[in-house]
């Protein structure tokens, strides 16, 4: 199954607004109820996470989380 990070926008009853990266999969079928979690067993772990989340919301733009 295909999979991409979505980053997302989050509109609260109260209007408030948030951003989130999910884990999006098979191209927009699905993402993940929670936001990803920025974590690896070292630093290149996370340096290596952030240049892919940063490669795709370049690529994949913002989604509205519904």
């Amino acid at each position: 199954m295909n999979w991409h990070y979505q980053l997302m926008k989050h509109t609260e009853p109260d209007r408030e607004v948030w951003y989130g990266v999910h884990e999006s999969y098979a191209y927009g079928v699905g993402y993940t109820v929670e936001p990803v979690r920025l974590a690896g067993d070292d630093k290149e772990d996370v340096k290596l996470m952030l240049e892919k989340v940063l490669e795709d919301i370049e690529k994949h733009g913002v989604t509205d989380y519904e």
